[in-house]
């Protein structure tokens, strides 16, 4: 091992603050080259900081630029270290910060400095709201009000108004909101780890994504760490693949679905079926907890009548849906309703409505004017738009792990018109066309691991027609008709399950659907061959 003493450098600064302070101690050092580069011994009492600076950079391949602000002493001793650790060191408990630049190391003081920091987000506010209630109404009648003026011998009139409509009270509401102020949540977290003190200021320019603190070394690191890692978690991305399946159950399933045959349409994968509640999570196992600590093991029997009244959910690890439709096929009926495909970033709400908006007829007032010789009444009628449609609801949360948290709010609504007479009295009688919503929604929260399956069921429907048969001509011909026709009261249960598939997007790489894949590989196979 070769060693080399490496001396401190006195001149006349040294002599000047010998003078005022006693003499420190001598650095020695005993080199070892190594792979990582010089190893060395050195110890260090009550010496100047910036002789200290530029006596470890001697005999290494860097040049040392030490700042004229870099006063004080320091003491230390390190055993075995290397350049880049030694300054590690110093900054740590000095705060004096350091910066490499090629074969370059400038070390400036621990006073406040100012540094540009760079985030990549849009400017501006998003909130966002999702409810689902369930309403009880009950008639009220608002007040009324005139004004009348009367004079001998002039004319005079009277103005009277009403309005009757409905008032509903919840009985049940869940609400959920989320109110993402990026850059104001920014700057109140810097002002935190920064403070005001000692001309320390944080200016943000959302427009151009640039930040700017004065800080001094210590908390700049702290602003470094913190905006690194909420880079990181505004830039993680997944896309949510869905399918919304109506069932209409056979005979064998007017109970329901009957989830615990599903296992043999899986194959290879894992299933879970239990209570779907808020916090419900799925582990990496297939096992589903819900929020009360109940767990549902992969390949257990559970029959769709055990899990009780309301929602209910499944979960399950497979590649495609292929799987989970082939067995709904045996339940009944099968009609993919809808297959949206969202991209969002994390923590933020994307919203897909797929429908129409019409107009109905959701309140009537009256306003009568009368005169001295003639009165007139006026009807307002107020109208209100309705959805027919599909609509979902979605927000992501990501973790480091890939796991997904999914606050999912489906809503299948079909809204028709029903004629309906209302009788104002002395103003008549007429004829509305008011609105009749048959609504199917959830709200709920539940985690999964990303690639992972989750299936919501349990929104059952009950319908019932009138089947008509007969022999032609004969079953249509009045008296006889009977004879020859017969009628049927059919009954009808649907099942709604909607599926979702959250993948988070990695590397930049956007995750394919089924029929993508398929269409890509009919396109590579007519491509002519060069």
């Amino acid at each position: 091992m070769n060693v080399r003493p490496l001396l401190l450098a006195v001149g006349l600064a040294w002599t000047t603050l010998a003078s005022a302070a006693p003499l420190p101690a001598p650095l020695s050092a005993a080199a070892a080259e190594t792979g990582d580069g010089p190893r060395f011994d050195v110890a260090m009492n009550n010496a100047p900081a910036s002789a200290v600076f530029a006596q470890l950079a001697v005999g290494s391949r860097y040049n040392m630029l030490v700042s004229p602000e870099v006063t004080g002493t320091v003491s230390l001793s390190l055993k075995d270290t290397t350049l880049m650790e030694a300054l590690a060191a110093l900054r740590d408990l000095y705060g004096y910060d350091f910066k490499v630049q090629g074969n370059r190391i400038t070390v400036y003081s621990n006073t406040v400095q100012t540094r540009l920091f760079r985030i990549n987000y849009l400017p501006g506010r998003r909130q966002g709201a999702s409810d689902i209630r369930v309403s009880s109404s009950s008639i009220t009648q608002a007040g009324t009000g005139g004004s009348a003026a009367a004079a001998a011998g002039a004319g005079g009139s009277t103005t009277s108004g009403g309005t009757v409509g409905g008032r509903a009270e919840d009985s049940a509401h869940v609400r959920t909101t989320s109110d993402a102020d990026f850059w104001r949540e920014v700057q109140s977290s810097l002002n935190a780890l920064v403070g005001t003190a000692a001309d320390r200021r944080v200016v943000l320019n959302p427009a151009a994504g640039v930040v700017v603190v004065r800080a001094s070394p210590a908390e700049l690191r702290q602003v470094e760490q913190y905006l690194g890692a909420v880079q990181i978690n505004i830039e993680r991305q997944v896309m949510i693949e869905a399918k919304i399946v109506d069932v209409v159950l056979g005979q064998e399933s007017q109970q329901g679905i009957n989830w615990s045959s599903f296992g043999k349409f899986l194959g290879k994968g894992k299933l879970s079926v239990g209570m779907l509640q808020p916090g419900a999570t799925i582990g990496n196992t297939g096992d589903l907890v819900d929020g009360s600590g109940n767990l549902a093991t992969p390949g257990s029997a559970l029959m769709a009548n055990a899990l009780g009244g309301g929602m209910y959910g499944i979960a399950f690890q497979a590649g495609t849906f292929a799987a989970m439709l082939n067995f709904l096929q045996t339940q009944g009926d099968v009609q993919v309703l809808s297959s949206p495909r969202i991209a969002t970033l994390n923590n933020q709400k994307a919203v897909l409505k797929v429908g129409t908006d019409e107009l109905y007829v959701t309140g009537v007032a009256s306003t009568s004017t009368s005169t001295a010789t003639s009165s007139s009444s006026t009807p307002t009628v107020t109208l209100q738009p309705f959805f027919s449609g599909i609509a979902l609801d979605v927000t992501p949360q990501i973790d480091e792990r890939g796991n997904v948290m999914l606050h999912v709010h489906p809503s299948i609504s079909v809204v028709s018109e029903r004629q309906k007479n209302v009788d104002l009295g002395s103003l008549g009688s007429y004829k509305l066309p008011l609105a009749t919503s048959a609504v199917n929604e959830t709200d709920s929260i539940v985690r999964v691991a990303d690639g992972q399956i989750v299936a919501i069921g349990g929104l059952m429907t009950q319908s019932q027609t009138l089947d008509k048969s007969g022999l032609p001509v004969l079953g249509d011909m009045p008296l006889v008709g009977k004879l020859f026709s017969q009628k049927n009261a059919v009954s009808r249960k649907r099942e709604l399950v909607i599926l979702m598939k959250p993948t988070v997007i990695q590397d930049g790489r956007w995750p394919e659907s089924a029929e993508d894949a398929r269409a890509r590989q009919v396109i590579q196979l007519e491509a002519p061959a060069r």
